[in-house]
């Protein structure tokens, strides 16, 4: 029983301290989470470069898919002047010309299969680099306006002043809350659709690896 006593006194001193704590702490609500000024900043430098690299790589990929895209129309050109060749080799009756053209027709027309599926990837890719590029660049203006709070609400700290001064800067300090937050569910939003199109670019490689893989069988 004594022990049993101790257990309960001790779990209501505990609920007690949490609910001061929290009433305190709920006499003005920090909605965007106080951070030292030293990691934002570190973190605004990390989403610059993640800017600089998604951008490169949207130029990589699309420049692989237009590489793809010229391929695409150099084989059906190709093909055309195979078909060309058929026809030539069936009103001569060249049987076995015949036969080996024709081979290669549906060769060319399953390379410009695997090519299409190849262009669809790429393009799928300089979608996500896009959507990795806002992301980073909305991360970036979220991460640059809490900076800017964080250096209002430590000025606010250093100066204690009251009357219409003190709510003058309050009042910039919860504006600059709010934009802080707006830029935050942008962000968040962001992330959404770069995660929707990871799973479309893998859906992209997934489809051309069965493609190669039917190409390899001799399907």
């Amino acid at each position: 029983m004594a022990l049993l006593a101790a257990v309960l006194l001790s779990g209501t001193r505990l609920l007690a301290a949490q609910a001061e704590a929290t009433s305190t702490f709920d006499s003005f609500i920090m909605l965007v989470p106080p951070r030292d000024s030293g990691s934002i900043k570190k973190n605004v430098r990390a989403a610059a470069d993640a800017l600089a690299l998604a951008e490169t790589r949207r130029q990589q990929a699309e420049t692989m898919r237009l590489g793809a895209r010229a391929r695409i129309e150099a084989k059906k050109v190709e093909i055309v002047r195979i078909k060309d060749r058929i026809s030539v080799a069936k009103k001569e009756s060249r049987d076995a010309d015949r036969a080996g053209l024709e081979a290669e027709r549906k060769a060319a027309e399953r390379e410009i299969d695997l090519l299409e599926r190849r262009e669809e990837l790429r393009e799928a890719e300089t979608e996500l680099e896009t959507k990795r590029a806002d992301f980073a660049d909305l991360s970036k203006k979220a991460l640059e306006l809490e900076l800017q709070l964080a250096i209002r609400r430590a000025g606010r700290q250093r100066k204690s002043v009251g009357g219409a001064g003190g709510a003058s800067m309050d009042r910039v300090i919860g504006e600059l809350e709010k934009q802080t937050l707006e830029a935050q569910r942008a962000q968040a939003a962001a992330s959404i659709e770069v995660s929707d199109q990871e799973i479309k670019t893998i859906d992209r490689r997934l489809e051309l690896l069965d493609a190669q893989q039917k190409v390899l069988g001799g399907k």
